[in-house]
């Protein structure tokens, strides 16, 4: 065999041996691509159902707020300010349909109106103050919300 011969065969040698010694190098690498974006996606999923989740209470525990407002709005509505006094100083009622909600009414005291309201303490006007707590929950029953509003009237 000739030097030329064995110069090119020596390096064929170390070609093929650093081939082989490389060959495990791109599973690895590609293992490890694969790892990292399996975790990204995990997270990906993972924060994605949390906010679904979160959405979700949050729709339930706004129906329940909107429940209670309804709640006052109807009290409002249908509250019977001249049959309310000392003597039957409490007025309840419940929804059961939605909007779900239950409100119950009280009649606290009556003071004189303030000075400066246009209402005299002479022509009998008084100011009756009353305290409205009305409950709401969502249809699932899963949220519930209390409101609670103090207010008066003024008349006789």
């Amino acid at each position: 065999m000739s030097a030329m011969s064995e110069m090119s065969e020596m390096s064929e040698r170390g070609r093929v041996f650093c081939l082989d010694q490389q060959s495990g190098a791109a599973l690895i690498i590609a293992v490890l691509i694969l790892l990292i974006l399996t975790v990204i996606g995990i997270f990906a999923v993972t924060t994605s159902t949390m906010d679904t989740k979160i959405t979700g209470y949050h729709k339930w525990h706004v129906e329940a707020f909107y429940a209670a407002d309804a709640g006052l709005d109807y009290t409002v509505a249908t509250y019977p300010y001249g049959n309310m006094h000392y003597g039957n100083p409490t007025w309840s009622f419940s929804n059961t349909q939605p909007p779900i909600f239950a409100v119950t009414a009280t009649y606290l005291e009556e003071t004189p109106p303030p000075v400066g309201s246009g209402t005299g303490v002479r022509a009998g006007f008084k100011m009756h103050h009353y305290r409205t707590n009305s409950a709401g929950k969502d249809q699932a029953e899963i949220a519930s919300s209390t409101i609670d509003m103090w207010g008066y009237r003024i008349g006789f």
